[in-house]
């Protein structure tokens, strides 16, 4: 139990330091660090697909019932796995 509680302290040290990009802070906001970063762009298919299912139509935003979740199922068939990089 006493493990637990170091490993999630551990944890939360760690992630308070990081930068809302997901960088160490130290490093990310260090001025002689501007420069040294390059951007790359990825599409979550994952969250393509929520954001599809929750766009308002025409001028009206989408407005979600009480309680309503949108969420995402990996459904790709067994027999037609993912291509190796």
């Amino acid at each position: 139990m006493e493990r637990d509680y170091v490993l999630t302290l551990a944890l939360t040290i760690y992630e308070d330091g990081l930068c809302g990009c997901g960088q160490p802070a130290a490093i990310a906001h260090h001025p002689d660090n501007d420069g040294w970063y390059d951007a790359h762009k990825i599409q979550c298919h994952s969250c393509a697909a929520r954001e599809r299912a929750t766009t308002g139509a025409g001028t009206q935003p989408y407005k979600p019932d009480p309680g309503e979740k949108v969420f995402t199922s990996y459904e790709r068939p067994e027999d037609q796995p993912l291509p190796p990089r």
